[in-house]
């Protein structure tokens, strides 16, 4: 099959067409649309982004800061599915930084070549299912590739990626329970990092969780669930 213009977001609604209805419920795995992910990203970091764009459009050292900053965000879903909004972020954020290029090459009277900064080290998830999670790695791969593709054809000349073949880790996705994993063990935070928590978390109202889910609940909330 030609996967060029495939979506590594669709993968998300592929799972809940795959998984068993059942299972899928028991583990209160929700599709995230992509309308609904930009609502919870553009207030959240997105918008700010583009702002400091639009301040920094007339100076070079400006923008390359901007990217430099961008290149240090961490983005991290700790109940990632199959990365749908590590995805759409990691494109959007891609999307951001050819706009940036592009202006720096125009403001540049001897343009050079530019490289992408934003890598997918930068993004990290925990996800108990192993299909999702596998799922996760892939997508995340995919579109990587695409936008490669897209960062050579906008910047024409001026663009190029680094080939990901042989395939390299892609970011940091671990298989786990996020009830039980240490976040900074996956995510490590210094104290200067800027650092996104985003997601949509699993829900099950209280009379719908197994005494795995329960037991879950006691340990995150050390007994105070039970108070509730």
């Amino acid at each position: 099959l030609n996967w060029r213009d495939i979506n590594p977001d669709i993968f998300g609604s592929m799972i809940q067409a795959v998984v068993i209805p059942e299972y899928r419920s028991d583990l209160g795995m929700h599709y995230t649309s992509v309308p609904n992910i930009l609502k919870l990203i553009k207030p959240l970091f997105l918008d700010e982004l583009y702002e400091a764009f639009d301040t920094s459009a007339g100076s070079v050292p400006k923008l390359r800061k901007l990217i430099n900053r961008m290149a240090k965000i961490k983005f991290f879903d700790p109940a990632c599915g199959s990365g749908n909004f590590l995805i759409i972020t990691y494109k959007e954020i891609r999307l951001l930084e050819i706009k940036i290029l592009q202006r720096i090459i125009e403001l540049s009277p001897n343009p050079g070549m530019e490289f992408t900064s934003i890598q997918l080290s930068q993004f990290y998830g925990i996800e108990l299912d192993d299909f999702a999670h596998e799922m996760a790695i892939l997508s995340l791969w995919l579109a990587e590739h695409q936008m490669n593709k897209m960062f050579e054809e906008v910047l024409f000349d001026y663009g190029r990626s680094k080939p990901i073949l042989p395939l390299k880790q892609a970011g940091k996705i671990v298989q786990g329970n996020a009830a039980r994993v240490d976040w900074k063990t996956v995510c490590p935070i210094s104290e200067n990092d800027e650092v996104y928590i985003i997601g949509n978390p699993p829900y099950l109202g209280a009379r719908m969780q197994d005494e795995q889910q329960k037991s879950d609940m006691a340990f995150v909330f050390n007994g105070r669930s039970e108070e509730r």
